[in-house]
């Protein structure tokens, strides 16, 4: 066999034994690279309002959110990327207030949710594990995990073979007017070519999370651990309490480059302010970087700063950024669907290639 034959034997059966996985990682990956946008979409009246020059001070609309749904008390406040959204008060029993921060407006409230989180919650799952609830199958859902991580691992050899393959052709068009075989062989190699990078980036970011040995290479490379586990602080019972937006203002004054991305209210007497904070150079969608201040005194018990946590750890998270396209936001998204769903079309492509083959 010469060594073109021989490469093309393992490109065929390498896509052959990880095509349904690959499949399902594709019909998934397109849906979840949206999940933290799909509710805004679904729900515009709740989520969008027309930004304003200043948005009211955060005790205020707490506050209005309280007076909405008394007795119950805000126990959260999310605070989303961009000033066109509302603001987010999770309460003590169970709602969402959705609060507009620049003139206080009530825009709704939602009570455990809406009804597709668990559908995109399930779909995660798979993506992650091939089960919608490892809850209930926990053996079948490490089993799943070490599939989809083998699958990510094979997609890493078959974009290099099927490159080496292509030169030989070097196809970048595609006749729409010739047999839906050779439409098929044409959209293989186009969309080989050009999506190459996209899915070689999606795969090998995808084992890093997938496999174990990933993060633990990355510890390695660097020379660093996984971030201490930090106590939980609480407060010292004293007379008064500082404000919400008192809070912010300490917790901004801890990490003066950071912007606020939510707040945990102190719901008891124990209880402390946490002001979640988002640095620049932290790219995921959720934050890892903290202020823990005293509801009474206003003293800082803890921070968390992204920046000083270890540089494996950094890492770890931008490689997460990177594959579930939270990098840019909004475009990168779009470029994490639309390479998951050409993931999907190269298996089909490639599976009527082999059948055609095969019947032949």
């Amino acid at each position: 066999m010469t060594a073109r034959r021989i490469l093309l034997t393992l490109h065929l059966w390498l896509g052959l034994a990880a095509g349904i996985f690959l499949i399902v990682l594709g019909l998934t990956g397109s849906v979840i690279a949206f999940e933290n946008d799909i509710d805004h979409w679904m729900h515009p009246e709740l989520f969008y309002v027309k930004a304003g020059p200043q948005t009211l001070p955060e005790q205020g609309l707490i506050r209005r959110a309280e007076a909405h749904v008394a007795p119950a008390r805000v126990a959260a406040v999310q605070v989303l990327r961009g000033a066109g959204f509302a603001r987010v008060m999770q309460t003590t029993d169970g709602q969402s207030v959705f609060v507009n921060p620049y003139d206080g407006a009530i825009l709704g409230t939602v009570r455990g949710g809406f009804a597709i989180d668990p559908v995109i919650g399930y779909i995660h799952q798979i993506h992650l594990r091939l089960v919608p609830n490892p809850r209930d199958a926990p053996q079948l859902a490490a089993v799943g995990k070490t599939a989809v991580s083998f699958a990510g691992l094979i997609l890493c050899l078959l974009v290099p073979t099927g490159l080496i393959l292509f030169w030989r052709s070097r196809r970048t068009t595609i006749k729409w007017s010739a047999s839906w075989f050779r439409v098929c062989f044409d959209l293989h190699h186009v969309i080989g070519l050009y999506a190459s990078l996209f899915l070689l980036i999606m795969a090998f970011t995808g084992i890093l999370i997938g496999f174990d040995a990933g993060e633990r290479a990355l510890y390695a490379v660097t020379g660093s651990g996984r971030p201490a586990n930090m106590p939980r602080p609480q407060s010292s019972p004293a007379p008064g309490d500082i404000t919400a937006d008192r809070a912010i203002e300490i917790a901004r004054a801890s990490i003066p480059n950071a912007s606020i991305a939510g707040l945990f209210l102190p719901v008891n007497r124990n209880g402390v302010w946490t002001i979640l904070m988002r640095v620049p150079e932290e790219t995921s969608e959720t934050v890892h970087s903290s202020v823990a201040i005293d509801r009474y005194s206003g003293r800082v018990l803890q921070v968390r700063n992204f920046l000083t946590d270890s540089q494996g750890y950094r890492l770890i998270r931008f490689n997460r950024s990177i594959h579930t396209g939270d990098i840019w936001g909004l475009p990168s998204h779009i470029v994490a669907s639309l390479t998951s769903l050409l993931l999907v079309a190269m298996v089909f492509t490639g599976l009527v290639i082999w059948w055609r083959k095969l019947a032949s």
